[in-house]
């Protein structure tokens, strides 16, 4: 799995039409759409095993147990490099504050809700609690 040569247009296409999509547990939660990214850049789905497979909270953290490796952190560990947070570059799968999202260069966009507004939100680099970062990786 490596970032095609067109990554960056592929994201942007695949973030575009998610703005304002509401979160839902199994189809549009912080797992698919980071796995989602992931697909638009690489063209391979990071994490096909856990597609179908919940629609609750209690429903992904079973799925974590079953198919992954216990935890939503640990499995990510089993498919990326992980690098700091300090170090994570556009396109790398970022983690804050439990949420699971995509690193924009001085952002973290994660799937969420903030007041009235549901979908896709932005987080900036310096509001980042307990960063975590895995990189996904560019050819060669």
């Amino acid at each position: 799995m490596h970032r095609q040569a067109d990554w960056e247009t592929r994201l942007a296409a695949y973030l575009e039409p998610l703005r304002l999509r509401p979160f839902e547990w199994g189809r549009h939660d912080c797992c698919t759409f980071s796995a989602g990214a992931v697909e638009a850049m690489t063209g391979v789905d990071p994490m096909p095993e856990f597609r179908g497979r919940y629609t609750t909270a209690i429903g992904s953290a079973r799925a974590l147990k079953r198919y992954g490796a216990g935890t939503l952190e640990a499995t990510l560990d089993t498919k990326f490099e992980r690098v700091p947070a300090a170090l994570a570059q556009r396109g790398d799968v970022i983690m804050t504050e439990g949420l699971l999202g995509i690193c924009l260069g001085g952002i973290a966009v994660v799937v969420g809700s903030a007041g009235e507004r549901d979908g896709l939100l932005r987080i900036p680099r310096g509001s980042w609690v307990e960063p975590r970062a895995w990189r996904v990786p560019y050819e060669g």
